[in-house]
């Protein structure tokens, strides 16, 4: 097993298994939490990524595909990222519409968690994703995407590009305004 990325959350490993390339996701436990409470949390956030990964591709929208899912672990397909996302920017904003369309929020959207794979776009890394039909939530999550790409210095023109995506698959008005309006709060400057 390979070592691929370490977050605050998950140690992620690249292995192969039956002659097939897979990611384990190695949930971490946290210290300051007591150990009943801390593997009931890692088994409910791994359930819970598991299950909204099983809800995305039943409405057809590419995400990994989950093999196996233990208290502390998932294991998952492996996808090469080919790192093309600029020529791929309102695609994405497209993706990231279906997402919403269907309730789903990510949570952590960044270029990082979305994979440009055999020409197509893939989601990963759940862990911080949840159901809401909420325009609130739905523009938070734009609003994360759109800090980090301008944090990453990221032009201006990749988040207006991923805006426009957005806009065309449906009617997004409420929820690009309502982004307008988080931001003016200063809660996420």
């Amino acid at each position: 097993m390979k070592l691929i990325a370490y977050g605050a959350e998950a140690k992620i490993y690249k292995t192969k298994i039956f002659n097939k390339d897979v990611i384990i996701k190695q949930r971490l436990s946290k210290k300051y939490r007591h150990k009943t409470l801390d593997k009931k949390i890692i088994k409910k956030r791994n359930k819970e990524e598991a299950n909204l990964l099983k809800k995305i591709k039943k409405y057809n929208i590419n995400c990994t595909t989950v093999y196996y899912v233990g208290e502390d672990k998932i294991i998952m397909s492996y996808l090469q990222n080919e790192n093309t996302h600029k020529k791929k920017l309102i695609e994405i904003g497209k993706e990231i519409s279906k997402l919403h369309d269907h309730g789903i929020i990510h949570g952590d959207l960044n270029l990082i968690n979305i994979i440009i794979n055999n020409n197509k776009i893939f989601f990963i890394d759940f862990g911080l994703g949840s159901v809401s039909s909420k325009i609130e939530d739905k523009a938070t999550d734009l609003l994360v995407f759109k800090k980090t790409l301008l944090s990453q210095k990221k032009t201006e023109s990749f988040w207006e590009q991923i805006l426009e995506g957005y806009s065309k698959e449906t009617n997004k008005k409420e929820i690009i305004k309502k982004i307008e309006i988080i931001e003016k709060r200063g809660r996420y400057l």
